[in-house]
């Protein structure tokens, strides 16, 4: 009992069932019911809810969006509205002053069937009653953009400019070259790295000996992840030319823990700021169309298709499942001499068809209409036919 009492764990029922306070701490099903809410509104669940989505239980990004969907439109609507009364007819009224802002359709899905939908999944896992609706609202198909990779061409004239660019560091005029960022954007190119991989890589998880870096977290906005996915752990195969480029970034006196790629303060670089430098590149070597900094992943994929690099290995080293590949870049799984044996079947596919038509044509062509033949005359006298003799007339 002392030592229930000393863990304040003290159970006042296991040892005296009939006491005198034995009824202060019994509880009846019908007084626990009344003791819990029996629901809670969207917008009071919220600020519960909102506190638990931060990093790294989720991603920074998506921690952004659900403040930012539920503060701008979800809350003004619909925050007073209780959890198990939220209809379909809600979900309506809300899509549709959505529309009337003239929000895009996407934009209009991330919030009620992506911010808000976690919200009400989430009040059913903790037991409070929640209607849940979002399965009979109907949207139109998605309209999924496809990849859209740099040429070879157009790859070395973007690593050539950052390799070549002095970056303002401070000053009015003050601009120097910064390393880094030819070295990070060269490793986007020709390692499939998502760049919020790339951006947390820490100097211990780099074996130049080896040719390898080891991805065991993500960097976005600041905020430091789990990768995207669990097949995102892996193991990244590095280039002979890649190993060098990296070399000169381990300096001296480098800890463990240090960051591998640093901005020009000497932070670590941030992808969503990176990528103005990506499109002010872009723009000032007259690439179109513009590309966001994630088809550099898009360009590594393609290219190594089409030089028939095996699917199961270029798998492990993007962490992209082989069916994902195959839905996204199946059109570039060819090869020139593949290509050049399949076209030869339908040349000679091609060829036969021209033959059999000549052989129509030959075989049906139209005959010249037959003349009638000039009688016969023998010594003067017409020959009339009336059999298979001439008979002479009499």
């Amino acid at each position: 009992m002392g030592a229930e009492i000393h863990a304040r764990v003290f159970d006042y029922l296991k040892w005296f069932p009939n006491g005198n306070r034995a009824v202060d701490f019994l509880t009846t099903p019908a007084l626990a019911s009344e003791a819990k809410p029996r629901s809670s509104t969207v917008r009071g669940y919220y600020d519960e809810w909102i506190q638990r989505k931060v990093a790294p239980y989720v991603r920074a990004s998506l921690a952004r969006d659900y403040r930012s969907h539920f503060r701008s439109y979800v809350l003004d609507a619909l925050g007073d509205v209780a959890l198990s009364e939220l209809s379909l007819a809600h979900l309506e009224d809300l899509r549709s002053s959505l529309r009337q802002r003239s929000l895009s359709e996407k934009t209009i899905r991330n919030v009620i069937d992506g911010s808000f939908r976690a919200m009400v999944r989430d009040a059913g896992q903790d037991d409070i009653p929640a209607a849940f609706p979002f399965p009979k609202v109907r949207w139109p198909e998605k309209i999924v953009p496809g990849p859209s990779p740099f040429t070879s061409d157009e790859r070395d004239k973007i690593l050539d400019y950052f390799k070549a660019k002095r970056w303002k560091t401070g000053g009015f005029n003050d601009t120097k070259f910064h390393y880094p960022y030819y070295a990070f954007l060269y490793s986007l190119f020709f390692t499939g790295m998502r760049p919020s991989e790339a951006a947390a890589v820490r100097i211990r998880s780099v074996n130049l000996g080896a040719g390898t870096i080891h991805v065991e977290r993500s960097r976005h906005l600041g905020a430091e992840a789990a990768p995207k996915t669990q097949r995102a752990r892996r193991a990244v195969r590095l280039t002979r030319k890649n190993v060098d480029v990296l070399e000169p970034l381990f300096e001296l006196k480098a800890m463990p823990d240090d960051y591998l790629l640093k901005n020009v303060r000497g932070e670590p670089i941030e992808p969503a700021n990176f990528y103005d430098l990506f499109r002010d590149a872009q723009r000032a070597l007259d690439i179109s169309p513009l590309r966001d900094l994630y088809s550099s992943k898009d360009t590594y994929i393609s290219l190594t298709l089409t030089n028939g690099v095996s699917l199961t290995w270029l798998s492990e080293q993007t962490g992209v499942a082989v069916p994902t590949i195959l839905k996204h870049y199946g059109r570039f799984v060819h090869s020139s001499e593949a290509d050049a044996f399949e076209l030869s079947k339908i040349d000679s596919y091609e060829r036969q068809i021209d033959l059999d038509s000549v052989q129509f044509e030959r075989r049906f062509e139209r005959r010249a209409p037959l003349q009638r033949e000039t009688p016969r005359i023998s010594k003067g006298f017409m020959v009339s036919p009336t059999g298979f003799e001439p008979v002479l007339p009499t």
